[in-house]
């Protein structure tokens, strides 16, 4: 079986796992289409080496972890079982993680365990992958590990149906989205502002009919504030406009850069399960 083929299996595995032997339509071709872009892009192995460590391992040794960062936004590391979010419930974005070039998986550790688990991932990955491609799969994989407390400390507290508000009021409580809050408290049902990422994703997809991977570089140069680029990427949109006119255009364009510093939507949205799952706060 070559590391393509284990790949397959094991994610497929999990996408009936979580989604039953016939997949909706969303979930399948979400599911494709983010299997097709590993494969394209070379980093089959990063997955599979994220697997034995964080999943395969981890698990069988009792070993505490959760992901945070983009990493939720990945239907294949739900189905991997490298984190518990379903990107499709919580309107998450596949191009938001398997865009990045190698793809930057970020994982908290049990920290009375950390030590033990960084030796033995770091004998899995030295066992199991060649010296040419073990340089960039160790950054890839142990570069955002984060020793934590609170993996100890289960708690496992009911989880609300509805998460909208906690996700909202996490992500506006940072400096770049404060200034958000009050419009989003006092008119919750039309709020018409930027609060995640994945809301400038989805104006691009939806407005301008633009590819996952284009609109989550639009979203990099818009945040980044790469002046040319955006007014570059403005005039391309605006040339081959369907369906809309010049002006609803101009009307998205200018709610899509509303707010540049918007916050990740699918960081948010692990943050809230943990507070679910764990006791962040007990000593």
């Amino acid at each position: 079986m070559t590391k393509t083929e284990l790949l397959k299996n094991l994610a497929a595995t999990g996408l009936k796992s979580h989604y039953g032997k016939q997949p909706n339509k969303e979930a399948l071709l979400r599911y494709l289409w983010e299997i097709k872009h590993i494969i394209d892009a070379d980093f089959v192995e990063y997955y599979i080496m994220a697997f034995w460590i964080f999943r395969h391992y981890a698990t069988s040794a009792e070993i505490g972890v959760w992901s945070h960062g983009a990493m939720p936004s990945s239907i294949v590391c739900y189905c991997l079982g490298l984190t518990e979010v379903d990107p499709i419930k919580y309107g998450l974005h596949s191009a938001r993680f398997v865009n990045d070039a190698p793809p930057k998986f970020q994982f908290d550790i049990e920290a009375s365990r950390f030590d033990e688990f960084m030796k033995e991932a770091e004998a899995l990955l030295q066992a199991n992958v060649g010296d040419n491609d073990i340089v960039a799969i160790r950054e890839s994989l142990f570069q955002n590990l984060t020793p934590m407390d609170y993996l100890s400390r289960k708690c496992e507290k009911p989880l609300l149906e509805n998460i909208d508000d906690e996700l909202a009021h996490y992500a506006l409580s940072f400096p770049q989205t404060m200034d958000l809050y009050e419009a989003y408290v006092q008119q919750p049902s039309r709020f018409d502002g930027i609060i995640y990422q994945e809301q400038m994703m989805d104006i691009l997809r939806e407005t301008f009919l633009v590819s996952g991977i284009k609109a989550n570089n639009i979203r990099l140069a818009i945040q980044r504030g790469e002046t040319e680029n955006i007014e570059a990427y403005k005039k391309e949109l605006f040339a081959s406009l369907k369906n809309i006119t010049k002006e609803e255009a101009e009307t998205a364009w200018q709610r899509l850069i509303s707010n540049p510093k918007a916050f990740l939507k699918a960081h948010a949205v692990s943050h809230i399960l943990r507070l679910h799952k764990y006791d962040l706060e007990a000593k």
